[in-house]
């Protein structure tokens, strides 16, 4: 909540902390002695989250009122770019040999397609701000809902064993509530989710890279050990019924969009008396 106060209403600060803990990571990771793929791998997500996301946001968050519109096209492709590349990234994420890891890729490309579609409805105008708040307006509730689905089925593969992965989602979502709270409700609920992830993922990726609390070490397996035949058997159905969501909305967005272009063709149909 802490860091949700600074996102909202002392964002100099919170920047700040931004470069601090760059600064930081940066000289830690130049003094390791040895660099083996996962710790490489670590600094790059942090980088990618901590500057080059969070740190973004909040640079042009705390441009005077007068920067912000002159720049607000080229921030938005920015956000839009690192959006897609970042949903596309997961369809690549290992499958652990599991049946719902394979199909967690259609899933994933699915939600893409969706997001896109919604992006297209915003002419890719896709983000604004209001009194420093980040407004992302291009994913709307039921695709949140489906990405939450999504997630937390893939975070059930082997490959995602740390606490910190479980805790993404719920504090997502609950983050994304209180931002809404915190800005008087001046906007729908689902234009906190882009800000509300950003903070939320790179909180956690540091937490991560500087263990302050004893929660964020791992000790071993969080989840009941299960067969991954029975993990499959669970998530399976979820991630046909997000997929079957997501083909809903895409065909219902194409459409929409091809009743527009209907309409206007016959608008221009020259009218004969």
């Amino acid at each position: 909540m802490f860091v949700c106060y600074l996102a909202s209403f002392r964002q100099t600060i919170l920047f700040i902390f931004v470069l601090v803990f760059t600064l930081l990571a940066c000289i830690q990771f130049t003094f390791y002695s040895q660099h083996d793929s996962i710790k490489i791998m670590s600094f790059i997500k942090l980088i990618f989250l901590l500057p080059f996301g969070l740190g973004a946001v909040l640079t042009f968050a705390i441009f005077s009122e007068t920067i912000k519109p002159k720049f607000l096209v080229w921030f938005s492709r920015y956000i839009n770019f690192a959006v897609v590349a970042n949903i596309f990234v997961m369809v690549f994420s290992p499958d652990g040999g599991t049946y719902r890891g394979f199909l967690s890729r259609f899933v994933c490309l699915a939600l893409l397609i969706w997001l896109i579609q919604e992006m297209a409805k915003k002419r890719f105008q896709t983000t604004q701000f209001d009194q420093g708040f980040f407004i992302f307006r291009s994913s709307p509730l039921q695709w949140i809902f489906c990405h939450a689905a999504y997630r937390i089925a893939l975070l059930s593969l082997p490959t995602f064993d740390s606490l910190h992965y479980l805790l993404l989602e719920p504090l997502s979502l609950l983050v994304m509530f209180v931002l809404y709270r915190l800005h008087k409700k001046r906007y729908p609920l689902h234009y906190y989710f882009g800000f509300s992830d950003t903070l939320v993922a790179t909180t956690l990726t540091v937490l991560m890279w500087f263990p302050i609390l004893h929660p964020f070490e791992y000790n071993g397996t969080y989840v009941t050990k299960l067969q991954e035949n029975f993990w499959d058997m669970i998530f399976i159905p979820i991630q046909l019924v997000v997929i079957g969501c997501a083909l809903i909305a895409i065909f219902k967005n194409i459409n929409n969009l091809s009743d527009q272009q209907s309409s206007v063709n016959t608008s221009r149909v020259p009218q004969y008396k």
